[in-house]
């Protein structure tokens, strides 16, 4: 933007300039140019936003915990995370990719809170057992108190929260969100049973199952809310058929071959 100087003021627009009053001050512009979308950035932008809804899919089926341990704008890291799964899906499919045909395992590891990791507090992986009948099971192991979790020094017990999101890859719609009981542990106690969550799931067609698991501490029943003593992630993120995990199978890149020429050419003089 600049000012008019001159004696003569120009108001409107002349060729790609704007001439306008800003104030006191008369002042001109370039005109915005508008400058058409290529077919390739066209079908960038309609998987980047297919990309994005899958991610407000995810963040709304958990909501509950995204309230309690958002932290470090979980909202662009869950886009970022997504536009990776789709990064996955073959170029051919540029402009129509869906979810079914990307990386999901890639959300496993997904933090809420990007300050603190969950496995900083809660040292122990869940086991996730799938059977054929639709059984389902989350597993935490028999151990020590002290091997399994690091609590917050004036904290009397840990909650451990956990939801699941169980969803249709097919575009129709269907999904189950499951909501679990606290699982309160006693920091007095200097053993943790093995302790096992189960639920039966129908996995007929392509179906995501996706669960997060976060842990707070307490003292009585108020929470500490220092960022440092809560943590919550994606634990396990499967593409399941029929009962079965699909394990997904990343494109191989085409490698260009560079072949040396045979005959290499020559400088030659030239007469006048």
């Amino acid at each position: 933007m600049a000012s008019q100087n001159g004696i003569i003021k120009i108001n409107g627009q002349l060729g790609d300039l704007v001439f306008y009053k800003r104030g006191n001050t008369d002042v001109v512009r370039q005109k915005a140019v508008h400058k058409q979308q290529t077919e390739a950035s066209k079908k960038s932008s309609r998987d980047f936003g297919t990309a994005s809804r899958n991610a407000a899919y995810i963040r709304k089926a958990f909501a509950p915990l995204v309230k309690l341990y958002d932290y470090g704008d979980l909202l662009n890291r869950l886009n970022k995370r997504f536009i990776e799964i789709f990064k996955t899906i073959p170029a051919e499919q540029a402009g129509n990719k869906k979810l079914i045909d990307g990386d999901i395992p890639l959300l496993k590891g997904f933090e809420f809170n990007s300050s603190k990791a969950l496995e900083k507090l809660w040292l122990r992986e869940t086991v996730l057992c799938i059977e054929p009948d639709g059984l389902v099971k989350l597993i935490l192991p028999e151990c020590k108190l002290k091997s399994l979790l690091k609590p917050h020094p004036k904290a009397t017990e840990a909650r451990l929260q956990v939801m699941g999101f169980h969803f249709e890859l097919d575009d129709q719609g269907g999904y189950e969100i499951i909501e679990v009981n606290d699982l309160v542990i006693p920091l007095s106690n200097s053993l943790f049973s093995k302790t096992a969550l189960a639920l039966h799931l129908d996995h007929n067609g392509d179906k995501a199952l996706i669960f997060a698991m976060g842990i707070s501490f307490f003292t009585g029943t108020a929470r500490f809310a220092d960022r440092r003593y809560y943590a919550c992630k994606i634990i396990h993120a499967l593409h399941v058929k029929d009962g079965v995990i699909v394990n997904f199978v990343a494109q191989p890149k085409v490698e260009k071959e560079v072949t040396e020429q045979v005959d290499k050419l020559s400088w030659a003089v030239e007469e006048g």
